[in-house]
């Protein structure tokens, strides 16, 4: 018989036995010991701990209920011992390990990369998943966009606000293909510091050869990035009260489709005797169409508007959850918006009814 536990780890509480606390606790006080010299010690233990706590979530949805010293000893074999590190004195910190350690396979996953960023870090964590020169993308995207292919833009949008940041170490490495050992987020934590310190673009390009044209291309993408800053600044300047002035309207709107539901248009229109110019034969239906027609532009300025706070102001990101309710919330009334359209008598586009015919 063993003494259970209850431990938070990496905001995650885990119950494990009394030998499995005890060799974890004297990890992460060797990681400590470790890390005491460096920028940033507490951030590097901090990342470390929640990837432990990842790759403890990973075995308990297997079936395990308690964490076990295997458990434990296999954690720390993936991601390395200090105590082999300060014995090693040939090695030196901070060097990326190529190959992943036994056992742990390496998955890319797409982040919006924080670290090389000139909006929203969308090409820059593309590139990184890829592996490609992110100036080269970077201005394959802009000869697209001047040549007048304006999909770029809405896609470029959605992209910013559906892929999230990679905010940690352990993101960071994955998003990049590289493994997440103790070694790796304490040269990924480091590197933060020093970008802080010297600029996130001499970082960036610093030990990375660059020829003239490549040099030249960094200084193209620098003067269009603080273009497109600009820009974005005073579109969301304008935005601001144009989406208070639509929540008014909506409030409003919300107000007139309760009264035609309980009352029927033509207490509306008692209240109202010019409304029958703005809603012609169904104000019920109108109405939801004006309120779908609303929703259908102010989600997408809303959400640049916070995308352009959380850039400029330092505003905390969109939770997922709302992100996806929003998204939901904008197809939702796209579809009432045309459908209502339709009622009323409208008409589409010719190229969209050749489109349905070619479906």
């Amino acid at each position: 018989m063993k003494k259970t536990l209850t431990v938070n780890l990496g905001g995650t509480v885990f119950s494990i036995d009394d030998d499995a606390y005890r060799l974890l606790d004297n990890y992460l006080i060797n990681l400590k010991h470790h890390f005491r010299k460096e920028a940033g010690a507490d951030e590097i233990v901090d990342d470390i701990e929640r990837r432990i706590s990842e790759l403890f979530t990973e075995r308990l949805a297997t079936g395990l209920k308690v964490i076990t010293i295997t458990e434990v000893e296999d954690v720390i074999r993936r991601m390395g011992n200090p105590d082999e590190m300060d014995g090693n004195e040939s090695a030196s910190y901070g060097e990326k390990a190529e190959a992943a350690p036994h056992g742990q396979t390496i998955h890319r996953r797409l982040f919006r990369n924080p670290d090389d960023k000139i909006l929203g870090g969308v090409v820059s964590g593309i590139s990184a998943y890829f592996n490609w020169d992110v100036t080269l993308l970077r201005l394959l995207l802009l000869v697209i966009l001047v040549c007048g292919y304006g999909t770029l833009v809405p896609v470029y949008i959605i992209c910013w606000l559906l892929i999230p940041e990679a905010r940690t170490a352990a993101e960071k490495l994955s998003m990049r293909g590289e493994a997440i050992t103790m070694e790796n987020i304490g040269k990924t934590v480091t590197d933060g510091f020093e970008r802080m310190a010297n600029g996130v673009n001499d970082y960036v390009q610093s030990g990375k050869p660059r020829t003239f044209i490549q040099k030249f291309c960094d200084s193209v993408v620098k003067v269009v990035g603080l273009f497109l800053k600009a820009l974005l600044f005073a579109f969301a300047i304008i935005c601001s009260p144009l989406l208070l002035v639509f929540c008014v309207v909506f409030v409003a709107l919300l107000i007139a489709a309760v009264a035609v539901a309980v009352g029927g248009g033509a207490a509306l229109f008692s209240l109202f005797p010019m409304m029958d110019i703005v809603l012609p034969a169904s104000p019920l239906a109108a109405i939801v169409m004006y309120i779908a027609g609303i929703l259908l532009v102010s989600i997408p300025l809303a959400s640049l508007v916070w995308a352009i706070g959380c850039w400029v102001f330092n505003w905390h990101p969109m939770p997922t959850g709302l992100k996806w309710t929003l998204l939901i919330l904008w197809v939702i009334s796209v579809a009432v918006f045309a459908n209502c359209y339709h009622l009323q008598g409208g008409h589409f586009p010719e190229w969209l009814h050749l489109a349905q015919l070619s479906c």
